[in-house]
């Protein structure tokens, strides 16, 4: 076996339970993407470049993107293998783009090019609060006066704790048929692990530490548990 196959398995592995996870819409991607596009096609009215962070295979990224003004893609993500998959899925744009394999904490520190319309998806969760900011001010330094943010999350309604939002991710378990034990298991111990989502007033707050002048909550996923907010300067 060679060194690098192990990884490679894994990685298979994942991507498969994620492609499922997406494909059967049970974090609502499609209809958070819908939103986005419909965002990006109703009040971006120039041309605009798009950042999209923990970009994946950038396929959900790509159906928002399309019909918009999009001018320039950049996408960053840590996976290689993901990075290849975005590649292909960004051909049909009519724009140039550019994947950035890094961390992205790491990239966005150290960009220095102004972008109009950054983009997180299900990724800043994995953060605490502080750190969440820390990157949230990174992002409004990269959009300069007239960009926006735009981040879909996992957020609890004011009062809830991260116990509780854990509880009502775990009833969703009869709904995920798609997924095994194994995989379901495999998913659910991560979300406990490292989820940390803040409630709905939190992220209006957190807008407001990184100097973002207006927030807007776009859309509430049918489970509450995530939503998608507009940060605009």
């Amino acid at each position: 076996m060679t060194a690098g196959k192990p990884a490679a398995i894994l990685f298979q592995q994942q991507w498969r339970t994620y492609r499922k996870i997406v494909d059967n819409n049970y974090l609502f991607h499609r209809e958070a993407y819908e939103c986005l596009h419909r965002t990006l096609a109703g009040e971006m009215d120039k041309p605009f470049r798009f950042l999209d962070i923990a970009c994946g295979d950038a396929s959900s990224t790509v159906d928002a993107l399309k019909g918009t003004m999009v001018a320039q893609y950049d996408g960053i993500d840590l996976s290689e293998p993901a990075l290849q998959m975005a590649a292909r899925n960004l051909a049909p744009l009519s724009c140039p783009f550019e994947l950035h394999h890094a961390d992205f904490g790491a990239a966005l520190r150290q960009w220095s090019e102004p972008v109009d319309v950054v983009s997180v998806g299900l990724s800043l969760h994995h953060f605490r609060a502080p750190e969440k900011l820390d990157l949230m001010r990174e992002i409004r330094r990269v959009v300069g006066q007239d960009g926006v943010l735009v981040l879909y999350e996992n957020t609890s309604p004011d009062g809830e704790c991260r116990e509780s939002w854990m509880a009502r991710w775990d009833i969703q378990r009869p709904h995920w048929t798609a997924l095994s034990a194994v995989e379901w298991d495999a998913v659910t111990s991560h979300v406990h692990e490292n989820d940390h989502p803040e409630t709905a007033s939190t992220w209006h707050e957190l807008g407001r530490a990184a100097a973002f002048g207006r927030v807007r909550e776009l859309f509430v996923a049918p489970t509450d548990l995530f939503r998608l907010y507009c940060f605009q300067v």
